[in-house]
């Protein structure tokens, strides 16, 4: 379900960022965002609040404008809104992007919410962003659902989107476990164990080669989806 099957991360690349930053699972789907081209134009962040770790790995062209909305009324939110319940203050399909980084799993009403994002994009415009999978309840401040990448892919669809990628972020089920851990570990501690994890997955996918095993024990979906024209 993916037009991009080239995401395979390197060892060493993850570890210089678990090391010191996000959680493997974040670590990792962040980095996804390192070679998708810089955006362009004017951008709406929902939910990022402009400070969301992804902003070092995405990349902006020059001129690009980036405005944010959020529930809560805090620094660099340029709208507060509901987008459950409210518009965004900005005209009919005034955007270019719409990022929606870990909000889907947040909102109890997707549909609404897609359809305001459909509404601000563009003919052809894109909606970027990531929801997790086999993660820990999260509650910001309620949690609400995990979806597969066939349930994504139809709640796209029905609402109105062209899905050109869902990219399961993960490895394999040893990865998928040690994941669950990561908050109780030391960051530097991923130097010694997070290798063992990464080569037993490795290990796995050779004797077991017909299995698709990131596709199976996803730790997040990214998402790329264009407004239908």
């Amino acid at each position: 379900m993916s037009e991009q099957s080239s995401y395979r991360p390197s060892l060493r690349t993850v570890l210089a960022e678990a090391v010191w930053g996000k959680s493997v699972s974040r670590t990792l789907w962040n980095l996804f965002w390192r070679t998708h081209p810089p955006l362009q134009g004017r951008i709406l962040d929902i939910g990022g609040a402009g400070r969301g770790s992804h902003y070092r790995f995405l990349r902006f062209a020059p001129g690009a404008v980036v405005q944010t909305a959020d529930i809560a009324t805090r620094a660099r939110v340029d709208f507060a809104v509901d987008i459950t319940k409210e518009r965004v203050p900005l005209p009919d399909a005034s955007c270019d992007v719409i990022l929606l980084f870990n909000i889907l799993e947040h909102l109890p009403s997707h549909t609404v919410a897609l359809a305001e994002a459909r509404r601000l994009l563009k003919p052809g415009g894109q909606l970027l962003g990531v929801i997790p999978f086999l993660l820990n309840v999260h509650r910001d401040p309620e949690d609400y659902v995990r979806f597969t990448d066939t349930a994504l892919a139809a709640l796209f669809t029905e609402s109105g989107f062209t899905v050109k990628v869902i990219e399961p972020i993960g490895r394999g089920p040893f990865l998928a476990a040690y994941d669950q851990l990561d908050m109780l570990l030391w960051k530097p501690l991923h130097l010694l164990f997070l290798p063992v994890v990464w080569l037993l997955d490795w290990t796995l996918s050779v004797v077991k080669s017909r299995r698709d095993f990131r596709a199976q024990f996803p730790l997040a979906y990214n998402f790329i989806v264009e407004k239908v024209v």
